[in-house]
């Protein structure tokens, strides 16, 4: 049942965007956290399914009409992690704030649940006035940016514009998704910063429709931590192998600044505000399991022949407690040389590397509660 919920994950992000790599990997990178085999394999075939099913009914025609991305001097570098610095200083910000504004929500009146989906939808239209391109997911808004129908100023307006409405969602606990509003985000973010580096960059810089496809995951890096991710998502959307250096610069500078500015990931700090307390995907990643050599006892002095079951230094420790369970010692040995042996792993060896105290036998216990009673 577990694996279930990532499996039609994966066939939900690749049939929404077309991007099938797009959904396998941010489900084994953000949901599992973990590259098993096992799972790998139902994810890929969940994620292509969905996407030939979608492609039966809609065509083969991609998400956005992407023009000819051109890198047209290695100068054009800096002005990518310039936006991904912008781009993660921002989606810290973003997910700062809706913490906080929603932990505020928290202490207000039950009554809360009606007018603020109200005040939500009303501030929202006020906005749609103004900037109608941010109401809804705002593909058609993003494919006519990619072929230059907006002028800079306005890119900035828009992308800021959308950051607005979807914290309205937000508080208001009535969201509407955040993969779409995060790539229109940074997109617009993107292409307004690059049209402004197009007319003063000294050494020369690329429209600011290249800057907007690069945009795109340097906002969706930074919120939801999947900087690989969001690296072939961007890869996958402009089918164009010179996009991913520009992008492995702007996302990796604004995931690394975004997790520097804004501690708590963007799923795990919405679940601790529902009340749930799960490990994110950043813990797990970064989460060493303990191995045999951190265990072992070294070798005294050179040993005999091998007894038995033997182990290797840099397997698991829980792959030694299977063995413990039927001998009373292992020797650990070289993989390089399988005839050294390195040092012993008993069941003490084992607890004491856990930090788990060792129990007393009823025996044991008996005889320390004679000792006690004589003296």
């Amino acid at each position: 049942m577990r694996l279930i919920a990532p499996v039609g994950a994966a066939a939900g992000i690749a049939a929404a965007f077309n991007t099938p790599i797009t959904g396998v990997l941010f489900v084994m990178e953000e949901v599992l956290a973990d590259w098993s085999a096992t799972a790998v394999g139902s994810i890929v075939l969940a994620a292509v399914s969905a996407v030939v099913t979608m492609r039966a009914f809609l065509g083969n025609q991609p998400l956005f009409q992407v023009p000819q991305f051109q890198l047209t001097s290695a100068s054009e570098l800096l002005i990518y992690a310039g936006i991904g610095v912008i781009g993660g200083a921002l989606s810290a910000l973003f997910i700062g704030v809706i913490e906080n504004l929603k932990r505020r929500m928290e202490r207000l009146p039950h009554s809360r649940h009606y007018y603020l989906p109200i005040a939500a939808g009303f501030l929202t239209g006020v906005v749609g006035l103004w900037f109608p391109e941010v109401m809804g997911a705002g593909y058609d808004a993003l494919n006519s940016a990619l072929h230059g129908q907006f002028i800079w100023q306005v890119l900035i307006y828009l992308s800021l514009a959308k950051v607005v409405v979807t914290l309205f969602a937000f508080l208001a606990e009535t969201p509407g998704g955040m993969f779409a509003p995060a790539l229109f985000i940074g997109g617009m973010l993107g292409g307004g910063l690059g049209g402004l580096a197009h007319r003063v960059w000294p050494l020369g810089a690329a429209p600011a429709e290249a800057y907007l496809l690069v945009g795109m995951g340097t906002f969706f890096a930074g919120v939801f931590r999947a900087p690989i991710t969001s690296i072939f998502m961007v890869f996958e959307l402009s089918a164009s192998y010179v996009i991913i250096l520009p992008v492995m610069i702007s996302n990796t500078t604004s995931y690394l600044l975004s997790r520097r500015l804004q501690a708590t990931p963007f799923f795990k700090m919405l679940a601790q505000l529902e009340g749930v307390n799960l490990p994110s995907a950043e813990e797990k990643r970064n989460f060493q399991p303990l191995l045999v050599e951190d265990a072992m006892q070294p070798a005294a002095a050179k040993s005999d022949a091998l007894t038995g079951a033997v182990l290797y230094p840099d397997e698991p420790l829980d792959a030694a407690l299977r063995l413990l369970s039927v001998e009373p010692r292992i020797e650990v040995v070289s993989r390089l040389r399988p005839d050294q042996i390195l040092g012993t792993l008993t069941l003490d060896d084992v607890h004491r590397a856990y930090g788990i105290a060792k129990q007393a036998s009823p025996s044991e216990s008996s005889v320390r509660d004679r000792v006690t009673v004589d003296r």
